[in-house]
């Protein structure tokens, strides 16, 4: 058994080249192989502090979301708190929601711009990497439902659903779209420039959002 400070070190080492491997070729393309190589330890290593491949990718994205869904729930208790009785502002909830992972994805470092695209690699593999992440997101979320049914009383659970999905897609893809936009054709080149603070992100995020899990619409699917 190696050392304690030289088995946290190389663990590390391996969690970071499964970050830029990942993030670069997606969750099956990515190789063992050119994890290992890119960590410098030998394919051994991977299985003696991950167990697999799938454990080293499951440790990998945890290593993130853990960090992010502890500032959300921190965030939340705030709120909750803040008003133990009664209907919570909605603004207060998504800001909750969304502040976390646009102060992470737009902080600028090289850490920063491989959290983004790991986080659309998830909606783009199969489901079995949603599912793998959505075990350890299910309590978090839980605590947000609870959240938005007090904000919004009276909506059905499927539909509230809908909207907290809906807003979540809108927050991924606009950092996604912020981490490429120098690289973005025409018509999105009208939004090339200086980058937003993360603060007008959050912002406008949550104005937008607001909006949706607000709207109105009627029976056959038409706003009201």
């Amino acid at each position: 058994m190696p050392p304690r400070g030289e088995a946290q070190e190389t663990r590390t080492r391996l969690l970071d080249a499964a970050e830029i491997v990942v993030s670069n070729h997606g969750f099956g393309g990515a190789s063992l192989r050119e994890i290992t190589e890119k960590a410098g330890v030998n394919v051994a290593l991977v299985k003696y502090h991950f167990g697999s491949k799938d454990g080293l990718v499951e440790a990998m994205m945890l290593r993130r979301i853990q960090p992010l869904d502890a500032r959300r729930l921190a965030l939340l208790d705030a709120v909750e708190a803040a008003t133990p009785h009664g209907a919570l502002r909605l603004e207060d909830v998504l800001e909750a929601l969304i502040r976390p992972p646009v102060e992470v994805g737009l902080s600028g470092t090289e850490e920063a711009k491989r959290f983004l695209r790991l986080i659309g690699r998830v909606f783009a593999e199969p489901p079995v990497v949603m599912n793998l992440m959505g075990r350890h997101l299910a309590p978090m979320m839980k605590r947000f439902d609870t959240a938005f049914a007090r904000a919004l009383p009276g909506r059905e659970d499927h539909d509230q659903a809908w909207r907290k999905v809906a807003c979540m897609g809108v927050v991924q893809h606009s950092l996604l779209m912020m981490a490429m936009m120098q690289d973005l054709p025409f018509p999105l080149a009208a939004l090339r420039g200086p980058a937003p603070k993360p603060e007008t992100v959050i912002r406008r995020l949550i104005a937008f959002c607001a909006a949706g899990m607000r709207a109105e619409v009627g029976e056959e699917g038409e706003l009201a």
